[in-house]
């Protein structure tokens, strides 16, 4: 809930957590009430009141297909299954393909509650940077962490040209398997290394304190 509520004041917000907690289902279940405007009662954050642009992506096409086109559409390469994600299946409009990968979409089109149509379009880490070059968009969701500069070209994607009107939101969510990198020490300052650290000289093990001499090579 804090997540959700972090777009009223953040254009970039993020949550982090253990593998199969259920990060991913909650950025794709925000995903999907901006798409459609079918916002519950309860919904703490950002309320788009028209159609959006949206980007997801994670690191390759075939994660993209079998994680993040899975939960909005349902199982890849069963057409049966088409409709049966996260997305209502009557607010599925139409879909275009990728090429090059097997049941794997470019984009869908999903109906939002205004009327009009939002477009939502599959991306991967290893398109490269240029492929997060172009138009605006008003939400992106990055599933793990990309490079520093794909996050960059998409905070770009995400800043308003028309004044007073707001930016896009940026939601990443991950598991932080690439340990303190620079994008991590963005999000949580407080991991930067200090400059002036110096080891601890003491641990607090309850019962015990293990004191470091550096005087002689034991431990006391």
């Amino acid at each position: 809930m804090r997540f959700f509520a972090l777009e009223q004041t953040d254009d970039e917000i993020a949550l982090f957590g253990g593998n199969r907690t259920g990060k991913t289902h909650c950025g794709c279940f925000a995903d999907v009430l901006h798409l459609t405007g079918l916002y519950p009662d309860w919904w703490p954050g950002r309320r788009y009141t028209h159609p959006i642009d949206m980007w997801v992506a994670t690191d390759t096409a075939k994660n993209t297909r079998d994680i993040l086109q899975e939960k909005f559409c349902g199982k890849p390469g069963q057409e049966q299954a088409y409709g049966t994600g996260m997305i209502p299946g009557d607010l599925l409009v139409r879909r275009t393909v990728k090429h090059g990968l097997a049941d794997a979409f470019e984009s869908v089109f999903v109906r939002h509650v205004s009327g009009g149509i939002s477009t939502l379009q599959f991306k991967s880490y290893d398109q490269g940077r240029e492929a997060f070059q172009g138009t605006r968009q008003h939400r992106i969701h990055l599933d793990e962490e990309p490079k520093l500069e794909i996050y960059t070209e998409c905070l770009l994607r995400l800043l308003s040209t028309v004044p007073g009107e707001p930016n896009g939101t940026l939601a990443l969510t991950e598991t932080p398997m690439l340990g303190v990198s620079d994008l991590m020490i963005t999000f949580m300052p407080e991991l930067s290394p200090e400059p002036d650290a110096v080891p601890a000289e003491a641990w607090d093990l309850g019962e015990e304190e293990v004191v470091i001499d550096e005087s002689c090579s034991d431990i006391s």
